[in-house]
Formats: structure tokens, sequence, C-alpha cells
């Protein structure tokens, strides 16, 4: 008979974005503009010691089913990432910048290759994989293939839309963003940022964003230690804002940078009513790598305080402690 306890806890969480501590934050996102809009300014605080990494994996090329067309759509997507990027890296630091050349290179993970920017301290990762359009239903150009219907087995061989490589099967994809994280991981610990999975709280969001959690929790669970952080996208711009003024600077800022490469590559702004309205907020709880909640996450999200490169989160929820037989 299997004992099932549950149990309620409360806990603090302090300097979990400590200048101390030597960590790996890896954000996982669908789209070139996801973190930006829903993980900043915790990429912004994640940057400032140069002793921890960060690495920012997109899986999909982002390109509304225009596949490696509409005047390169999605490489103008990649250049608002990489330009949001440097602004970040560049902001926190006094005196001259960096430039803008970044380390570029295709690097094998597994039997795959990818393509990798480096500047500094931090990674970007494009993977490239077909937009999957937002109900998971997928276009034309890429045979209605999605990123949704390859977790759920129903189509085989998903290719790049730059065919520099195909993923036979879900295995195949699960396998090579786990080598990635492991491949990237070199400091003390380790924390994984993805969307929220659960509906309830990440109301209306989009398929890829949805799956990309799937998969990368799926393969990050069972094979490492440390938190996953989950935050909520679309659905932050129907809650309060919470940043304070310097962190809305940053946000805004960032988005900034994020648009002119849109703009740059001849592409419609993406400054407009609609996006700036989430850059004043960032909703995300922190969770163990492998605990496992009761039902739906029954807690309410909290504001979330930078000072100095700390913060504090306070919540509280019951998670399910479920022994070997």
């Amino acid at each position: 008979m299997r004992l099932r306890i549950l149990a309620c806890i409360v806990l603090t969480l302090s300097s979990t974005f400590s200048l101390q501590a030597q960590t790996t934050r890896v954000f996982t996102v669908a789209h070139q503009d996801d973190w930006q809009l829903f993980m900043n300014p915790n990429v912004f605080n994640s940057l400032q010691n140069d002793k921890d990494k960060t690495v920012i994996i997109h899986t999909t090329a982002g390109d509304a089913g225009a596949g490696m067309g509409r005047d390169a759509y999605y490489k103008a997507r990649e250049e608002g990432a990489k330009r949001a990027l440097r602004f970040l890296s560049n902001a926190h630091r006094s005196g001259a910048g960096l430039g803008d050349e970044m380390t570029r290179e295709m690097v094998k993970i597994g039997a795959h290759e990818l393509l990798r920017y480096r500047y500094r301290n931090a990674e970007l990762y494009f993977m490239r994989l077909p937009d999957g359009n937002g109900d998971g239903s997928g276009y034309p150009i890429h045979e209605q293939k999605s990123l949704a219907k390859f977790y759920a087995r129903e189509v085989v061989d998903f290719k790049a839309i730059d065919n520099s490589t195909t993923y036979t099967n879900k295995e195949d994809l699960l396998g090579t963003l786990r080598e990635l994280i492991k491949s990237v991981h070199t400091t003390d610990s380790l924390q994984i940022h993805l969307s929220e999975l659960d509906p309830t709280l990440n109301v209306d969001d989009h398929s890829d964003h949805q799956t990309t959690a799937k998969f990368v929790k799926e393969a990050v669970v069972g094979h490492f230690k440390g938190e996953f952080y989950y935050y909520i996208n679309y659905q932050t711009g129907n809650l309060e804002p919470n940043l304070e003024p310097n962190e809305l600077l940053i946000s805004a800022g960032c988005w900034g940078a994020t648009t002119s490469g849109l703009g740059d590559y001849r592409h419609s702004s993406t400054w407009d009513d609609t996006h700036n309205q989430w850059l004043s907020r960032q909703y995300f709880r922190v969770v163990p790598i492998g605990v496992r909640f009761v039902g739906q996450a029954s807690f309410e999200y909290l504001r979330n305080s930078f000072r100095a490169g700390y913060f504090h989160l306070g919540y509280a929820d019951c998670y399910r402690h479920l022994p070997s037989e």
C-alpha cells in the first residue's frame, strides 16, 4: 500500500540571485522575444555576476509561418534577441561596453548542430524549429507540423527551418535538450526558467510556450538538481504591475533594443500597447526540481522585489510526498 502524505509548507527563499553564488541559469523560451517580456528583470539580474552563467535557449524560429521568407522575419527576431542581451549585459557596467561583436558558432550537441552566440558570461541558442501557431495547429509551409504535435507523437522528422538538423522523434529532442543543459551547467547550482504549466494560472498561453516548457521539464526531471522558475506569460497583462521604477526602466530599455532589431530589418516594430503592457510585470514561482504539487497550485503569486542582486520570495503551498512502495 502506497503511503501518501500531504505536507503544507511555507518557503522563504533569500539570496537566490546572490552575487556570491556561482549559478547556471537556463532561460528556456519558444520565441526570440519571450524572455524580454516575461522573464525580465530576472535575466538582467542573472547577468550581473561574471562568475555565473546565463543561457537562453530559443526552441522555435518564431517565423509565424513564413519559414525563411518574408524578408527573413525569423532573423529580424533573432537580431532583436541579440541586441537585448547586449543591452542588459552592458547596462549594469560602468565604462566602455564590449561592443556588438558576439562569438557566433555552430556547436554539436549529440547528433545535432545548434547555432550559438556568446557575449561575456551569456550564451544564446537558436534551435530554429518551426513556429507552431498559437493553437499548435502549425502552418502549411511546415506541413502543419508543430512542437505540440511532435511532443504528442503525432508527427515525426521535425526539421529546423534552415535545414540545419532534423529531430527524428520526441526522444531525440528531449535527449538534445538534456545534453545541452548538461554541457552548459558548469557551476555549483542550476536554475531552469520556463513557462508556467498550470493553465489556471497561465491562462490562454501560446502552444509553443507551453510545449517548450513540457519538453524542458521532461528533459530535466530525474537528471538534474536545482530549481524550476515558472513564469506567467500573456496573463500578466491582467495582473497588477509589480516592478520597481528602476526595474521597469531596465525592462523598457531591453524591449526597445529588441524592437529595434525588427525595425532595422524592415519589419514592423512591436513597440505597441499590446506588448508594452507586459513590461511592468514579472510573475513567477520557484519550485525545487522534482517536487510535485497536489492538484492545481493554490498560492497567489507575490510581488518580487530585487535589492542589490538579492530578492526575497515567500509563498505557501501543499506538496505531495510519495514514498517508494
